[in-house]
């Protein structure tokens, strides 16, 4: 039997048993609704070669190429095309596995969103183990309301991305796209005031 036969039948083994174990199992699982362009095929293919030691481009259905760059056991990151990144985090809540979705595009600055999910990939929404920063979080403590609120009128949008990182990738950092989207005469007016990153820690299931 060939290493992507014996991949593939443990994956299914798995799934078919609802005691998806890694977060390889939860990629292989997906439906398609996240990864809209890359098939479960492909999704295989690149965590064999991966199991290999190789990473490699996998062909998707806009005829682009995705690849899967990190993957342990509670994370992974693929670059689903050259514009949008995927991150998967599972993460534990009470007896239950919640996964964490990070999709990020470049507009051309990076902006995130977050979702997540159950382990039968239904989106979960009566329960929040994340609250998205807004720009408001990221001006410092020590800026006045009133100030604070006229910073906040000279901001067009707010454009945050978000990752994984860490030891364990147990802390997930926010960035906002103010020094790339405003001019640098802009920015030098605004930086001042900015926290340029914000950290949170995964913990159980919550995002603190």
């Amino acid at each position: 039997m060939t290493k992507r036969l014996i991949l593939t039948v443990t994956l299914l083994v798995a799934m078919l048993a609802g005691e998806a174990r890694t977060v390889r199992d939860f990629l292989a699982s997906e439906p398609g609704e996240v990864f809209t362009t890359l098939p479960r095929t492909a999704r295989l293919d690149m965590l064999d070669y991966y199991a290999n030691g190789t990473i490699v481009r996998a062909n998707n259905n806009m005829s682009g190429g995705s690849q899967l760059d990190t993957v342990t056991d509670n994370f992974l990151r693929i670059h689903t095309s050259a514009a949008r990144t995927v991150e998967m985090r599972l993460m534990r809540w009470k007896s239950d596995t919640i996964i964490a979705v990070v999709e990020t595009v470049e507009t051309p600055v990076k902006d995130s969103r977050i979702t997540f999910y159950n382990k039968h990939w239904y989106q979960l929404k009566e329960i929040k183990p994340f609250k998205m920063p807004t720009m408001d979080d990221f001006i410092l403590p020590t800026v006045k309301k009133g100030q604070r609120k006229e910073l906040l009128q000279q901001l067009p949008f707010s454009l945050i991305e978000l990752s994984f990182g860490g030891p364990d990738f147990e802390q997930l950092t926010a960035r906002h796209g103010l020094a790339e989207f405003l001019s640098k005469e802009e920015w030098a007016k605004l930086k001042p005031y900015f926290r340029p990153t914000l950290t949170y820690r995964v913990q159980g299931g919550k995002i603190k």
